[in-house]
């Protein structure tokens, strides 16, 4: 028994907060296959929900003992977790990259939380109701935007007009329509992003398109994302 709390609820609570938060650090774990590898990923949505699950557990335990206000270290989490949240956003030129990671981030804090209470059917519905606006709103999303159809290139490259021009030309004769293409200035002195919005042939070769790209000169990273 912890502070009126049974071993095999304690277990459940952890365990279920493990399940929900791997289940949601899953759908982010999905952009970092070779596209964002600066995300939030399957182990940090574990360790955010189980760190939240804990902090609610032994608020709930001092409560039991002493009386005091069972809240108080349950609600640091949802401030504290902003600045790990924070961490997650990145700002590449005009462009704010990972705010729904970190937004993911602060809801998997909530769903540790309700695990850690013992409120599962809250938290499982929360989960799904996340996993709902991930996957299937964000699918929806990219319908609307009509970009579902295309891959993504997402290219760091010198601040030149000459050389910028060298890679799109290479891209639109190797890799067949171009939708669109988004040029935006970064924090790097030096150095645009070009957003490559592209609807491969079928027998284009991505790898070795990808590996001659990062060939030419001033480029610096390249990205895909199908």
């Amino acid at each position: 028994m912890f502070a009126g709390i049974s071993e095999g609820d304690l277990i459940l609570r952890l365990v279920m907060s493990v399940i929900l938060g791997g289940f949601i650090g899953l759908e982010r774990e999905r952009l970092l296959v070779g596209y964002r590898t600066y995300s939030a990923g399957f182990r940090t949505h574990i360790l955010v929900a189980v760190g939240a699950a804990v902090c609610m557990v032994v608020s709930e335990g001092l409560h039991y003992q002493f009386k005091g206000d069972a809240a108080r270290i349950a609600a640091q989490v949802v401030s504290g977790i902003g600045f790990l949240g924070a961490g997650a956003i990145m700002r590449e030129g005009l462009l704010i990259r990972g705010l729904t990671t970190a937004a993911s981030l602060w809801v998997v804090a909530s769903v540790g939380l309700a695990c850690g209470a013992g409120y599962y059917l809250a938290a499982t519905l929360g989960t799904l109701l996340v996993l709902f606006t991930l996957v299937l709103l964000g699918a929806f999303e990219d319908l609307i935007r009509g970009k579902s159809k295309y891959d993504l290139l997402s290219i760091v490259v010198s601040d030149q007009t000459e050389q910028v021009k060298v890679v799109r030309t290479y891209i639109e004769e190797r890799l067949g329509i171009v939708q669109k293409v988004e040029v935006s200035k970064m924090m790097e002195a030096g150095k645009v992003l070009l957003e490559v919005y592209i609807k491969p042939s079928p027998e284009a070769n991505m790898i070795d398109i990808l590996h001659h790209l990062t060939t030419l000169p001033g480029v610096y990273r390249v990205e895909h994302r199908a």
